[in-house]
């Protein structure tokens, strides 16, 4: 689908509540937030909130968001976080319903201790746990001790990915634990196009726009981030039984899947001394984790027409900005901002290893418009044309410690299928 231009107020979405299948009110405008390795986040605004349901919606109460902009759609699933009335001088008082993805059961704690699992696995008790769906990548690493003591959940999946060199992110009801070129290539059978092609007019003078409204990367050799920088990773040791010391690096540019045909060798040197490994072998799986989540060195950020389909560690093309930086960049943070008029806007950083052409590989074409979206081979095998993920509600358990969410007297919580 070539998508360098779209209908700038053809978009919709919906917003229901299992528990009040009556509440029809149309929100005024939906904020999403999502971001790599953090919870979904949405802030939904009423221009009318009735005190009914300003005290019936409690934290814990389902929601079923779906969005769309004329061709393609998402669907969040999640719960009400809070509920924020305003109050002023002024006869529209707004109310903002947010609401969590359906991680949110994930900010429990827990003294549980697992034995001699890998993270993977440790990532799946914890998704059937809390009766999400585990979309897992083995690893064969295995912890002999892990323990939940001074963490949540979700943030013991955090910190497990971070070990072995994955990304973990909700997606739905599935909870998705990857390398990260397994996570891309996981939805690159549909790659949004955000083109820029009118330097001249505004983006609202014309009903069918460009996508790309604005462009700003970050181009250099070297990018000083917090945590994963672009740069060698370097361990050393001593064998605990020859007493030999051993120094093991790896490069961000010699692993992985490059994105881009033009990618340079990190300028520096990054020791990491708080890692404590007991062998070489320890050592570099180490290193190379880490080298795994540091290839990506050029940022940028961006805004323009609003696709469903982006979202963390999913791949966008950028068109239209020069050769240096037109091809793949994988998005690392969104807000999706669309009113009921059918306005749909997104604001968005990304990320990408180099510059240059989009680099292919048998699950990543270099023509992203030409990448076919339906699941053939299930088609082919069932008869059955291919949908998207369907999640349902299951009421035996409860999200949440609470007593009721409105008609319900048993809080319910969405179930990965």
């Amino acid at each position: 689908m070539n998508n360098t231009v779209q209908n700038r107020q053809g978009s919709s979405f919906s917003v229901t509540y299992p528990d009040f299948p009556s509440f029809s009110l149309l929100p005024l405008n939906l904020r999403i937030y999502q971001e790599a390795g953090k919870q979904d986040v949405v802030d939904i605004t009423y221009t009318q909130f009735t005190p009914f349901y300003t005290k019936s919606f409690k934290t814990g109460v389902p929601v079923k968001i779906v969005w769309n902009n004329g061709t393609e759609s998402n669907t969040l699933y999640g719960y009400v976080y809070n509920v924020a009335p305003k109050t002023q001088q002024t006869m529209q008082r707004t109310t903002v319903v947010r609401v969590i993805g359906a991680s949110l059961a994930l900010k429990e704690s827990a003294t549980k201790i697992w034995t001699n699992m890998s993270a993977s696995d440790i990532v799946t008790d914890i998704a059937k746990q809390f009766k999400l769906k585990p979309v897992v990548t083995a690893d064969a690493t295995k912890f002999a001790q892990q323990s939940m003591i001074g963490h949540t959940y979700w943030e013991k999946i955090q910190e497990l990915a971070e070990r072995v060199g994955y990304v973990a992110q909700m997606l739905g009801t599935e909870l998705h634990f990857h390398q990260m070129d397994t996570m891309i290539d996981m939805f690159a059978t549909t790659i949004p196009v955000l083109s820029f092609n009118d330097p001249y007019s505004n983006p609202w003078a014309s009903v069918k726009a460009q996508t790309l409204d604005s462009f700003t990367p970050r181009i250099g050799d070297y990018t000083d981030l917090a945590q994963h920088n672009r740069s060698t990773k370097v361990v050393t040791g001593v064998h605990p039984v020859t007493g030999k010391t051993y120094k093991v690096t790896s490069s961000p540019n010699a692993v992985g899947k490059a994105l881009r045909t033009s990618t340079k060798d990190p300028l520096f040197n990054e020791v990491m001394p708080t890692t404590i490994t007991d062998s070489v072998v320890a050592a570099q799986k180490r290193v190379d984790a880490q080298a795994q989540l540091s290839r990506f060195n050029i940022m940028a950020k961006g805004a323009g027409q609003g696709d469903p389909r982006l979202s963390p560690y999913r791949t966008v093309e950028i068109n239209g900005t020069g050769d240096t930086t037109d091809g793949y960049w994988i998005i690392k943070k969104i807000e999706h901002f669309i009113t009921a008029d059918g306005r749909y806007q997104i604001e968005f950083s990304c990320m990408t290893d180099g510059t240059g052409k989009s680099k292919g590989s048998s699950t990543r074409s270099v023509n992203a418009s030409t990448i076919p979206v339906r699941n053939i081979p299930y088609e082919m095998s069932t008869g059955i044309t291919s949908t998207k993920t369907v999640s349902t509600l299951s009421s035996p358990t409860a999200m949440l410690s609470q007593t009721n969410t409105g008609f319900n007297v048993t809080p319910r919580r969405w179930v990965g299928k």
